[in-house]
């Protein structure tokens, strides 16, 4: 369904994470920056964007893998910086999102402004099926080249998730708290452990990562807990903080603390092998509807600004992967976590059906 969003409402990094198998861009000379279109600047950034046009197009649609609350307040942000723009959305899990939108376009349903994917794998595959519509941002000076498309123009890295495993403290006692990856097979999560279901690009990663750490036979000793999945990180916390479950196996840290911030008696682990983390991929995409308002709302996405919004939004707190990002709430940046992604991209993409399978069989899917 699409909704509308109105005024109501994160290695170093890790040299798996920083080279995650997309190709290196090339370095931008200033004068490709904008792609021969005027650049201006606007508020506190610059833009190649018209924004008369984007205003008198009135309107723009996001798709988003985020959860409902979050991608609500990145445009609740965006609106109040300009109030002449509004921006709906469609939210899914990336799987679903990436689904849904190869079957609008190979019907001739072009209805999508702004993509955002929570696996550099799927914005690959979106991008080989010319699904992109090219602008080279003006904020591109300001990313990594690795955090590009190459080439350039197609998508850029907005962000950076990670999760560790999250406990409640009412629960659980001291002593049977985790530390580590291996102690959620323990016989005491049995019938009291939640996950994501396969739909998640996080999840995804996760079994991946865990899966060369430990072996193979990680997860089939974890499916033997019988686990609970499902859709959003809010139902996985909001889950935990009432003692339906007592532990979260992925525990995203932006998750945890909106759950923490609302007094929930929580705890989260980062365990010292390293916690999955998962590049959030943005681009324009091709025949989008309002391509001005596009191009305005994926400049501000990469300005400062908008990354704050990223970083510091209860609904997000996403590690910044701008040069001159500040550091996320309490100080943290993202090199004072350890992270694992995917270094492969070819090798990773391939075990997605084993993946799948595995996972829905545990679940019962």
């Amino acid at each position: 369904m699409t909704k509308s969003s109105h005024v109501t409402r994160r290695t170093v990094i890790t040299s798996g994470l920083a080279t995650a198998a997309v190709p290196l861009a090339a370095a931008l000379p200033q004068s490709a920056i904008a792609q021969e279109r005027k650049v201006t600047k606007v508020l506190d950034f610059t833009t190649a964007a018209d924004i008369a046009k984007a205003e008198a197009e009135g309107e723009f649609l996001f798709y988003s893998h985020d959860s409902e609350p979050g991608i609500a307040s990145i445009l609740d942000a965006f609106s109040k910086d300009f109030p002449k723009i509004k921006g709906k959305y469609v939210r899914a899990q990336n799987g679903a999102l990436f689904s849904r939108t190869i079957a609008e376009r190979s019907a001739g349903r072009y209805t999508a402004d702004v993509i955002q994917f929570s696996e550099p794998s799927t914005a690959l595959d979106f991008q080989k099926r010319s699904g992109y519509s090219r602008y080279v941002s003006p904020q591109s000076e300001f990313y990594r080249p690795e955090h590009l498309s190459n080439p350039v123009g197609d998508f850029f890295w907005i962000a950076v998730t990670f999760a560790g495993i999250s406990y409640n403290a009412d629960k659980v006692k001291p002593e049977d708290a985790p530390k580590n990856w291996p102690d959620v097979l323990k016989p005491i999560w049995q019938n009291a452990a939640n996950v994501k279901q396969s739909s998640s690009g996080m999840q995804f990663v996760q079994w991946y990562e865990l899966r060369k750490l430990y072996g193979e036979k990680f997860w089939a000793d974890f499916a033997k807990l019988r686990p609970r999945g499902f859709d959003s990180r809010a139902q996985l916390f909001d889950r935990l903080a009432k003692g339906d479950d007592k532990i979260c196996v992925l525990a995203e840290y932006a998750g945890y603390l909106l759950q923490k911030q609302k007094g929930s008696n929580i705890e989260f682990v980062a365990p010292p092998d390293g916690m999955p983390a998962a590049p959030l991929v943005c681009g324009i995409a091709d025949r989008a509807p309002h391509p001005e308002a596009a191009r305005l709302f994926m400049d501000w996405q990469m300005s400062l600004r908008g990354q704050a919004n990223q970083q510091d939004n209860p609904y997000l707190y996403y590690g910044s992967l701008r040069k001159d990002a500040p550091p996320m709430p309490g100080g943290k940046r993202l090199s004072d976590f350890k992270l694992l992604a995917p270094t492969d991209m070819d090798a990773f993409m391939a075990t997605r059906p084993a993946f799948n399978k595995e996972w829905n069989a545990m679940l019962g899917l």
